[in-house]
């Protein structure tokens, strides 16, 4: 479906002197329609408090990235069109039909494509990724574990499918069960079987997860950042792939020194201001990459 053009009206010396023709940004569907609550027919550019109703990192990240090529200069028109399927969109990027995804990306899932792709500076270092250990109000034994040691010797449930989630898990020494879906790692945690799921911190009072179960709530004190990094994906094949990539990646460092890249994700909550004095627990660093 397309979507509304967005104009850049600056110049950058590194690009052609015309680009012509808008090109085309993909955007999970959800997302646009979070993004367009939350925009409310403001400019993105003049933007500066990034919170308020459809609020969240990849809603902020749309915004971000066109902020990001204005502070580069550059004169790009950009067509946005949602694509639910995110691998429809790296394939998308790949041949070259679209030119960057308007969300983030693990870097795990990147380099696998390193030869297709341009990758960016990364938007969310590795471990800023912040997830709390949630487990219902009822488990007493789960919500007074402190120590790592004491955490480990709890029952975690997650998926491997979640390649990020899995492999932080795994190099923090926890017990974690395999599980297909949400929905059973859910369950899992609500029957007892296990004693806890990872899931990003709420922006809700105190931080509770409230699902059609019931509620869930972090272990207070401490927290788990996911062993990896996000970056935003450009493609190669697309004939403007290579301006467009000098241009965000510029722009994101200059958003990046000038503290807009943190103020947003703390203003979507990504970034909870309520952990900031939370212990981290001690993840070994397994996950590797010629690009971080």
């Amino acid at each position: 479906m397309k979507q509304p053009i967005i104009k850049f009206l600056c110049f950058l010396s590194l690009l052609p002197a015309a680009l012509a023709d808008p090109i085309t940004v993909l955007v999970p569907p959800d997302v646009w329609a979070d993004y367009q609550q939350l925009v409310d027919g403001r400019d993105p550019l003049e933007i500066t408090d990034f919170s308020g109703p459809g609020s969240r990192r990849d809603v902020v990240e749309v915004i971000l990235m066109q902020q990001a090529l204005d502070r580069a200069n550059s004169d790009f028109e950009l067509r946005f069109e949602t694509e639910a399927d995110y691998a429809k969109t790296l394939e998308a990027l790949v041949e070259g039909t679209a030119i960057a995804s308007a969300t983030s990306a693990w870097m795990n899932d990147l380099t696998e494509r390193w030869e297709d792709l341009y990758i960016t500076t990364a938007v969310i270092e590795r471990g800023q990724f912040e997830a709390g250990f949630y487990t219902p109000q009822a488990n007493r034994d789960a919500l007074t574990a402190r120590s790592d040691g004491e955490l480990r010797r709890l029952r975690g449930v997650s998926s491997r499918n979640w390649v990020i989630d899995w492999q932080t898990l795994n190099a923090f020494g926890a017990r974690v069960t395999h599980a297909d879906t949400w929905g059973e790692m859910v369950d899992a945690v609500f029957t007892g079987e296990q004693d806890y799921l990872l899931a990003p911190f709420q922006r809700t009072e105190d931080m509770v997860l409230t699902l059609e179960e019931g509620t869930l709530v972090p272990i207070p004190g401490v927290k788990i950042g996911l062993t990896g990094s996000r970056h935003f994906a450009i493609s190669r094949s697309h004939p403007d792939g290579s301006y467009f990539n000098a241009s965000l990646h510029l722009g994101l460092m200059r958003l990046k020194k000038e503290g807009v890249v943190t103020r947003a994700y703390e203003d979507a909550g990504f970034i909870n201001r309520q952990v900031k004095d939370w212990r981290p627990v001690e993840v070994e660093s397994t996950i590797t990459s010629v690009w971080e």
